[in-house]
């Protein structure tokens, strides 16, 4: 399985660091199926049109439609956006569609993508892949010292992030509730608010494991 972002100036992945080159262009071509196709079949499964799909998300119809016609490449936040009108972690729409089999799934170190906010330096990999029918994202999150990572657009309603400090301290603001987290902390959080991660008072990078829970997605609210 590969997987990468493909508007990032640079990924890092097996170990290697990539920039966004020619030489990439069968992993862009690959991802860039795999993210349309996942939106498509998502948006055809509840029934939705481009212009509802639009109305939900906040993205253009027109957007969406060249996303899934595999012209354009979505940007870090449109993916947001669009996983969460579509009731789904963001992992589900960057994962191979391959189907593991079996109890066990597996998702090696060397599978992993690091994305790159290009912005604050900001480093973000999920432990995927989603199974089908999962509502649970586990991703770690790395800031920076003298960075701010985000802000964030709020979730769906009822979406929930358990957080846990592994290194470093944060200050976490959740809307107009903050809290400042030191090493070995952990806090769970109402995440249907705009938020971010503050560690530009501190010297040493954050490291953070966020474990999203997304509400139970009712078609009928549609």
């Amino acid at each position: 399985m590969q997987s990468c972002l493909l508007w990032y100036a640079s990924i890092h992945h097996s170990g290697q660091w990539y920039t966004l080159e020619a030489d990439l262009s069968t992993i862009k071509d690959n991802a860039t199926a795999w993210v349309a196709q996942a939106i498509k079949s998502r948006r055809k499964q509840l029934g939705l049109s481009l212009r509802e799909l639009a109305s939900k998300s906040g993205v253009s119809s027109s957007m969406i439609s060249d996303i899934e016609r595999r012209s354009k490449s979505p940007t870090i936040s449109t993916l947001s956006a669009l996983a969460q009108a579509l009731g789904m972690p963001m992992s589900a729409l960057l994962d191979s569609p391959a189907s593991p089999t079996g109890r066990i799934h597996v998702f090696r170190a060397s599978e992993r993508t690091e994305l790159i906010d290009p912005a604050s330096g900001a480093r973000r990999d999920h432990f995927g892949p989603a199974l089908a029918g999962s509502r649970v994202e586990f991703l770690r999150y790395v800031v920076p010292p003298h960075t701010l990572g985000g802000p964030f657009a709020a979730h769906a309603s009822g979406t929930i992030e358990h957080m846990h400090l592994a290194a470093g301290s944060i200050r976490a603001v959740f809307g107009t509730d903050a809290v400042i987290l030191e090493a070995g902390d952990s806090c769970t959080c109402l995440a249907d608010v705009p938020h971010h991660f503050d560690n530009r008072e501190s010297d040493t990078e954050a490291l953070i494991y966020i474990v999203v829970e997304r509400p139970y997605y009712n078609r009928s609210a549609c």
